[in-house]
């Protein structure tokens, strides 16, 4: 199997993107032998998932798949997912602000009397990239990459990564909009493109990267609707590296059981919607796997080209979340993945007539949940102080 990016076999046929996964004994620099008997190109490695993503037509794929029934060290071949950005629904307004705006959904999670602004926290933004000129977020953007073009560039050709990080962090600079956590560090990893479209192997690369640079929370505003081994075993890693993953939910509702992945994983935290008069709108998916809410209409953000936006869906809901998540472990670093998700249902104010599938836990209570940590730090201090 030749490397290369060739998207029609020698019969004319269009190739699809297969993922190829090798047994964990088997040396990541035997990968690309192991196929050279088989037809088909090696478009990259996955190490984070011991894969290598190929393109292969339907005879190739049919090479490499029997690969998996032989002593050869390939365990299976999946599909490589389309994977989309939750899109945005309802009305969206355009235009500049100068005077800075506090909106609507970051009093909604009770930001009262919080001192932290997420400083020093490494958030990934696995998105359509982010807009690191605009001067509300720009700031707070020390890095990122693109997985989509193999580029450097993660540049913002959708705006729909911009204005999820604009909840999360936009700075606290008299203009504009205020973030979740002003000061948190966000990192743009770009696994869609201009459409909000990619690939799994667009969010297993973005991932891998993540956990290199040791980032603890990430934002996921985006899903597909169906799963495989590789999608779940991404999800199993970034949490053993000790990735708190925030999700959107969907924008599937109001039908039961439309959560979609990666938010239906239940080491994830998936964020259902709510509006300004604290119901669940329609369009929030809705599903036992929903742990919190957060406001998801009608939200004021980041956009690209110094300019602002109204959105609606769960993407809006989730970045409150992930901000929120930035201040608690700016609050205490030691927080787990576990400790976290349980912090923010158990402090969660729930809404009235709706059920836990529409609302998880409730509404986060950003003030509540750091009460709960410094708390808890307070008990763990006393108690080195007995012990010694």
């Amino acid at each position: 199997m030749k490397q290369s990016s060739f998207r029609y076999s020698g019969s004319g046929r269009l190739r699809q993107q297969k993922i190829v996964i090798f047994d964990k004994g088997v040396d990541r620099a035997d990968w690309v032998e192991i196929l050279s008997g088989c037809r088909g190109y090696v478009v990259r490695e996955l190490p984070l998932v011991n894969g290598l993503v190929v393109l292969v037509d339907e005879d190739e794929a049919a090479d490499v798949q029997s690969l998996a029934s032989s002593r050869s060290g390939v365990l299976r071949v999946d599909d490589d997912i389309d994977i989309n950005m939750v899109f945005e629904v309802g009305k969206m307004a355009w235009g500049p602000r100068l005077v800075e705006n506090t909106p609507w959904g970051i009093s909604r999670i009770n930001l009262k009397g919080v001192g932290g602004t997420g400083r020093g926290v490494k958030v990934g933004v696995l998105d359509t990239g982010v807009d690191s000129a605009h001067p509300d977020i720009g700031r707070n953007v020390k890095g990122g990459m693109d997985t989509v073009s193999g580029t450097a560039s993660v540049r913002d050709d959708n705006g729909h990564g911009t204005h999820v990080s604009g909840t999360i962090a936009a700075l606290r600079n008299g203009v504009g909009v205020v973030g979740v956590a002003p000061e948190a560090s966000v990192y743009s990893v770009k696994v869609l493109d201009s459409r909000g479209s990619g690939k799994l192997s667009n969010l297993v690369q973005g991932m891998e990267w993540c956990v290199s640079q040791q980032i603890k929370v990430v934002n996921l505003s985006l899903s597909a609707s169906r799963e495989n081994q590789t999608f779940r075993e991404v999800v199993i890693a970034a949490r053993r590296a000790g990735i708190t993953m925030v999700c959107a939910a969907g924008n599937s509702g109001p039908s039961p059981n439309t959560v979609g992945y990666p938010a239906r994983y239940v080491e994830t935290i998936a964020v259902g919607a709510i509006d300004d008069r604290n119901s669940v709108p329609n369009f929030s998916s809705r599903g036992r796997e929903i742990a919190v809410s957060a406001p998801g209409v009608d939200v004021l953000s980041t956009w690209p080209g110094r300019r602002y936006r109204k959105s609606s869906g769960t993407s809006m809901a989730a970045p409150h979340v992930t901000g929120a998540v930035a201040l608690l472990l700016e609050a205490d670093p030691a927080l787990t993945p576990s400790e976290i998700k349980s912090l923010l249902q158990s402090t969660s104010v729930p809404v009235p007539g709706a059920g836990p599938d529409e609302q998880g836990a409730g509404v986060i209570d950003v003030a509540a949940a750091l009460a709960r940590v410094a708390k808890k730090r307070a008990v763990a201090v006393t108690r080195v102080g007995v012990s010694t």
